[in-house]
């Protein structure tokens, strides 16, 4: 799913299982230590698969140094991935687990199979209190997009859009019903309009009618849709501008995953949840701590960022992630603050995990090694998640659910 896809947010690369490392960008790169299968040879590793759910209650800063947020909202990850389709780590510290750190690096073609991955099926994500709103649509595969939890009952052909304030627009169609929830935290799609502008995915922000909503676009201009253009409200791509805490997801909410096998049939049905726990919970860092997402540095020298004791006491996570992901393709000053665009010619990504321990507060640190990959992935710029989850399950697939910050980092040319 096109994580945090916000503006094109990617959390690639996340908690992996063992040495199969399965992600999906938010959050999760698929990592795999098997080789390609070979029919014509007989000792060839066989292709294995790897899945990663996770929902998160993302926050996405403010470019420069404020530490301010610009937005938050819940973040749906789905990723099942084949063993002969992404790399396995080029460094590590503790092969065969999912702590520790590790770096691999991506072709642009491994890197779009690493973000959109293979269906394995319907995913339904669901919580008996704790979410806003509660009800949250089936997630299902599309090609060349990963999987996608859309409200099927707005898509709908045709309709208006008019102008809005302060960079927003409206959407009216009345052929379709909007209620809070299919749009409080979600986001529509739009394809086929005239004007191209008008064309992408974008963030809801409100429904004055029950056939009209207003989003996010500043680019956007007036005009009345084609009878061929379609539009549909999505859930868990990201934050919503302006949200604030508590935002759409609570400390006591408690999700389950459950898949119903299709696609490539690799998976058997199972339903995954938090047990006796719930998610991780919310968290501020530091203003000095939360700018270093912002300024990941590019000379290879090993770098930390913390959580205080009073922010992430012992027992409100399993444990600290810090993922980091670059990309090398050019950034304009039209290029949005918070979209991490595909490689050019490659892509890097580092991911830190810890365990939380017994006692509170924790430190996460990148290695001079691992920061050494970023140095040279010739990044024009990084995205950085600190990430605090619970982790549901290992098996079969890896399942986490929790909080997370996010920040960019632009790199001069």
């Amino acid at each position: 799913m096109k994580r945090l896809v916000y503006l094109g947010l990617t959390l690639v690369g996340f908690v992996g299982c063992g040495d199969d490392d399965g992600g999906n960008n938010p959050i999760d790169a698929r990592v795999a230590d098997a080789e390609p299968t070979d029919a014509d040879d007989t000792d060839a590793t066989p292709v294995t698969y790897a899945g990663t759910l996770s929902l998160l209650e993302v926050q996405v800063l403010n470019p420069g140094t404020t530490g301010t947020v610009f937005g938050q909202g819940l973040q749906a990850n789905i990723s099942f991935t084949a063993s002969d389709q992404v790399p396995p780590p080029v460094l590590e510290e503790q092969a065969g687990s999912p702590f520790g750190c590790k770096a691999w690096e991506f072709t642009p073609a491994q890197a779009a199979a690493a973000s959109i991955g293979v269906d394995e099926g319907v995913v339904q994500m669901a919580s008996a209190s704790g979410l806003t709103p509660m009800n949250f649509p089936a997630c299902v595969y599309q090609a060349g997009a990963g999987y996608i939890c859309p409200h099927t009952n707005t898509q709908s052909t045709g309709g208006t859009i008019g102008a809005g304030q302060g960079g927003t627009m409206t959407l009216t169609d009345a052929d379709v019903t909007y209620n809070s929830n299919n749009t409080t935290n979600r986001y529509v799609s739009i394809s086929g309009a005239t004007n191209t502008v008008n064309n992408g995915l974008f963030p809801v922000v409100g429904s004055p009618a029950g056939n009209t909503i207003v989003y996010v676009n500043p680019a956007g201009v007036a005009e009345e849709l084609p009878a061929t253009a379609v539009h549909i409200n999505l859930a868990g791509i990201g934050p919503t501008p302006n949200a604030a805490d508590p935002g759409f997801m609570t400390n006591d909410a408690a999700p389950t995953f459950s898949l119903t096998p299709g696609g490539g049939m690799h998976f058997d049905t199972f339903t995954v949840n938090t047990g006796t726990g719930t998610t991780g919970d919310d968290f501020e860092l530091d203003t000095a701590e939360a700018i270093k997402l912002n300024a990941i540095p590019v000379d290879g020298s090993s770098f930390s960022i913390a959580c205080s004791a009073d922010e992430c006491p012992a027992g409100s996570a399993n444990g600290i992630i810090l993922n980091i992901v670059t990309t090398d393709a050019t950034i304009t000053a039209a290029t949005s603050p918070f979209v991490l665009p595909a490689p050019t010619t490659k892509r890097v990504q580092v991911r830190c995990a810890m365990l939380q321990g017994a006692t509170a507060g924790q430190t996460i640190t990148v290695p001079a090694a691992y920061s050494a990959k970023l140095m040279t992935s010739g990044a024009t710029r990084i995205q950085a998640t600190f990430i605090r989850p619970q982790l549901m399950a290992s098996e079969p697939v890896t399942a986490i659910t929790g909080h997370a910050l996010v920040g960019f980092t632009n790199i001069a040319p």
